[in-house]
Parts: structure tokens; sequence; C-alpha cells
């Protein structure tokens, strides 16, 4: 797709959410959904509330949410098909080692009419500038390997991790990958710009066939490090797709 410069805050954005959802990854961050027609969000994290503090030692004097559901991110396998208005995901998706497969299942977790509210960093204005674009060539073999294989890719990132951004730190790249392995930190596996990853869309719309409507998004913002999509699910938003 070609994507057009466009700015939308996430509270413009917001107007999209309604019903009840889930938020995924929320940490320190949730979203305010008060001035939202939202009736219930339910938390969604990989760890409980103990196992997340000791995950994000930085994040010690901050107040961390509390997760209703301890599930994957990436297969929700405990929240039933269909069921869902919405799922907020805003900084996830780069953490995950399958998008495609994440983007596939949650698709499965809407209701007709739900929608997918995704805020990316946009690799250019954060610390993952020093790194090269994850090709689509990439995501495409994440998403066909198996458990063990995705394991053998994954070890890349972290070796990526620490020599790109860790090292610009100061710190020694070959510890800080064996720390971040044995910690199995939630490290950026992937990075994009608003216009790589309109491509990943692209192919999971098109290629993929899991027909998400691309209902609104927004470029980074002045200042700002991230680009929103908003996915649909149903084919009454072709016309607010048209509109947006």
């Amino acid at each position: 797709m070609t994507l057009e410069k466009r700015w939308r805050t996430r509270d413009q954005m917001k107007r999209y959410l309604s019903g009840n959802g889930i938020e995924i990854g929320a940490l320190h961050q949730p979203v305010d959904l008060g001035k939202t027609n939202v009736n219930k969000v339910q938390y969604v994290d990989s760890l409980p509330i103990e196992e997340l503090r000791k995950h994000y030692p930085e994040l010690n004097d901050l107040p961390v949410v509390s997760p209703e559901i301890v599930d994957d991110g990436t297969t929700l396998t405990s929240i039933t098909d269909g069921s869902l208005d919405f799922i907020i995901a805003n900084h996830l998706i780069e953490h995950l080692d399958n998008p495609p497969g994440a983007l596939e299942n949650w698709y499965a977790k809407l209701r007709r009419g739900g929608v997918v509210f995704m805020a990316v960093p946009d690799k250019r204005y954060t610390f993952d500038k020093p790194r090269p674009l994850t090709p689509l060539g990439h995501l495409i073999e994440d998403y066909h390997a198996g458990e063990e294989e995705r394991a053998t890719r994954n070890h890349s990132h972290f070796v990526e991790t620490a020599e790109l951004i860790e090292s610009r730190k100061g710190k020694d790249a070959a510890n800080r990958v064996d720390s971040l392995i044995a910690s199995n930190y939630s490290i950026h596996h992937h990075v994009w710009t608003c216009e790589s990853f309109g491509e990943v869309l692209d192919h999971i719309i098109e290629e993929m066939l899991v027909p998400y409507w691309i209902v609104d998004y927004s470029s980074p913002m002045p200042g700002g490090n991230e680009f929103i999509f908003i996915l649909g699910k149903g084919d009454h938003f072709r016309h607010v797709a048209d509109r947006s």
C-alpha cells in the first residue's frame, strides 16, 4: 500500500474503541479509556504481576497494571474466538517473534466490527535507529518456523540488540547477549518504519488472506516516535476506511 503522511493522535484514534476487549502488555502505560465507549477492558500479559516486576526492574518506581489474564500475546489461547470488540496492542508487536501469526490470531479473536488498535515504534526515532529494517521475507520465515527453529532465529535478534544497541551504552556485547538470553528479556525482535510495516499488512491481507480493513492510520507525529494502525474486521469497514 502507499501511505501518505497522515497525523492522528492516540486520543483521536481512541474513537474506534467501544464495547468489551483487552489490552495486551500495558505494563505502566495502559491506554486511558475514560472518554471512550468502552464498557470493559481486561489486561493480558505473559507473566503475573510479581514476575513482571522481576522481569522489568527498571519499572520498580512506576505503577504497573496487574493482568487479569496471563497468556501468550501471540496466541491468546485462553480467549474465545469471535469474543472481543477490540484488542489494544501498543509497543508490543515488535517484541513478538511471530508477528504475522499474532495478527492472524488476533483477527480470529475479534467479533465482526471489532478492531485492533496498534501503536508501533518507528525505528528512525528510537534506540533501534542503527538496526536494519526487518525484511518481509524474514517475517514470512518466522511464520513458518517451528518452535526450535524460531528459538535459533531469536538468538540472532539478541546478538543484534547487544551489538548495535547495548554496546553503544558502553556495555560488553557478549556478556549482554548471555544476560538477555538467560532472562529471556523482552527485546525488540523486529523493527519497522510506518511504510515498511504497511508492506507487512499488505502481505497479511493479500497473501495470507486475513481480511483486515485498514480503517485508519497515523504516521509518526512531529516529535513522536510511533505510528498507529486501526485494523477492522468486517466488510462494513470498507466505508469507514474510505472516509478516514
